[in-house]
């Protein structure tokens, strides 16, 4: 197991740890620990984008836009982490062995809340060009059809040439915009919480560390995707339980790939 050091500031260093392939698996044995011991905490964080997931899609609905619906689900994949926030303090509480409560939950210790800001900025920002470009794929296809209900949108898209294509670039493209998200921040927003780093340095650790464990990253990535596709499947209730699991996951993939283990609080 090799480290590969990054300075952060003046006084503040982290180390990056390369880890076996199948270190995932931990991380998502020990979120699952976290979260069946403070499930109640957890599945009130996972409510909140079922309600946010529920009120997007009514929106969708009233406005007849539901072909829309896809891009927004993809959308998880990018504002997540910042979510999860939560979560990953749940997770910090509980490796000090400190009481968890709900002002701590929702008022969370982020050292860098600036820095934070700023890389959920950058997420935003590739949503929103994920959103523009979905706005796009979908008016091009249908430019001759007007899939506006669910079930037209469904057959559209199945079943003609241009909904096919359009669901083949669509899916090519937000996946690739997903993974820029992903390696940007899965490591990054969880450390501008826990240490005093800027934004940039923090998102340059993430992808450093995501290089450097490409095995273990990818294998982490693809369950996060087929949780969150297994959620989305049950009308978004899965995500009560998925995505407090996933998120205190990801805290531990931080500790684990930096190689730190209690955060003593500031």
């Amino acid at each position: 197991m090799s480290q590969f050091e990054i300075t952060l500031g003046e006084d503040e260093r982290v180390q990056i740890v390369r880890l076996m392939p199948d270190a995932h698996w931990l991380w998502l044995a020990k979120g699952w620990v976290d979260f069946k011991a403070t499930w109640r905490y957890g599945m009130l964080i996972g409510l909140v984008p079922v309600v946010v997931a529920w009120v997007m899609t009514l929106v969708l609905w009233q406005a007849d836009m539901l072909g829309f619906l896809p891009a927004v689900c993809g959308g998880f994949a990018l504002v997540g982490p910042i979510l999860a926030i939560g979560c990953y303090e749940i997770s910090r509480l509980r490796v000090l062995g400190q009481p968890i409560t709900l002002r701590a939950i929702f008022r969370p210790r982020i050292v860098s809340p600036g820095q934070v800001a700023i890389v959920a900025f950058v997420l935003m920002l590739i949503l929103m060009v994920w959103a523009r470009l979905a706005s796009f794929l979908y008016a091009f296809a249908s430019s001759a059809r007007e899939p506006a209900m669910h079930l037209d949108f469904l057959d559209f898209a199945l079943q003609t040439p241009e909904g096919l294509i359009m669901v083949t670039i669509g899916t090519v493209v937000g996946g690739a915009l997903a993974t820029i998200g992903y390696v940007v921040s899965v490591v990054s927003i969880p450390l501008a919480a826990n240490r005093p780093v800027d934004a940039m340095t923090a998102m340059l650790v993430s992808v450093i560390a995501v290089s450097r464990n490409k095995g273990a990253m990818a294998s982490f990535a693809f369950n996060i995707a087929m949780l969150v596709a297994l959620s989305l499947a049950t009308g978004f209730v899965g995500l009560i339980i998925v995505f407090p699991w996933l998120g205190h996951a990801t805290y531990h993939c931080y500790q684990a790939i930096t190689g730190e283990t209690v955060q003593k609080a500031a």
